[in-house]
């Protein structure tokens, strides 16, 4: 017999005992127990019995008031543009200016070049056509220039292309802002959830279109420029 057993089993005998019933009722047999002679005649005693309590009914809960149906939301089509921006910045006005300053500052640089190449050319000319008069000292002195010539050259060559390097990444990143510009007023004006490089598209799922916007975008941009 386990603990609970044991303390429900005395609660009960407890309960009994208290009872008033209980203790009338024992006090009689305990007399009867002290006549044998009359045990076998008496009336047995009656059995207490254990009040009987109507259990307790919970109240039924309220019923939960009957939610709303949710509001049905329309989704918008989803529209994407791409544009080529080779071709935006070759017919748009800023890529053409853009284009047409390159190709001035590279004409200046390469004149540089060309015209120290002529320079070291006719000075390897005139070493070579006197270079069986020279003594050993000369001859070491006139390569030691030649070479100094040389070297000249060269840093002017990566200079020119240095120059030429910073030139076209400022005028590139300018022209990209304005594209970029141009692109984002298109879109919000028309609806457009976004706008992106044709180059930069690798894959799209069934039934997305997007636009080519390379016409409108030039356009815009042109607009703006003729408006400054």
């Amino acid at each position: 017999m386990n603990k609970f057993a044991a303390l429900l089993i005395g609660s009960a005998l407890s309960a009994l005992i208290a009872n008033p019933g209980f203790a009338a009722d024992a006090a009689p047999a305990a007399a009867q127990e002290s006549k044998p002679a009359a045990a076998s005649t008496a009336s047995p005693a009656p059995a207490a019995t254990a009040a009987k309590v109507p259990a307790a009914t919970a109240a039924p809960a309220p019923a939960a008031p009957a939610s709303e149906p949710a509001a049905v939301v329309k989704e918008q089509p989803v529209k994407i543009g791409y544009i080529d921006m080779a071709k935006v910045a070759a017919g748009s006005k800023g890529g053409k200016a853009a284009a047409a300053t390159m190709k001035a500052k590279s004409g200046k640089l390469k004149a540089k070049i060309e015209a120290k190449q002529k320079q070291i050319e006719k000075q390897k000319e005139a070493i070579e056509a006197k270079i069986d008069t020279f003594t050993p000292k000369e001859r070491a002195a006139k390569a030691k220039e030649f070479q100094k010539k040389l070297e000249e050259y060269q840093k002017l060559v990566r200079a020119s292309e240095e120059e030429m390097q910073e030139v076209q990444e400022k005028l590139t990143s300018d022209l990209y802002k304005e594209i970029k510009k141009a692109s984002a007023n298109y879109a919000k004006s028309n609806g457009y959830t976004m706008i992106i490089e044709q180059k930069a598209v690798l894959y799209l799922t069934e039934g997305v279109e997007p636009k080519d916007l390379s016409d409108q975008i030039t356009e815009q941009l042109n607009e703006k420029l003729q408006a400054k």
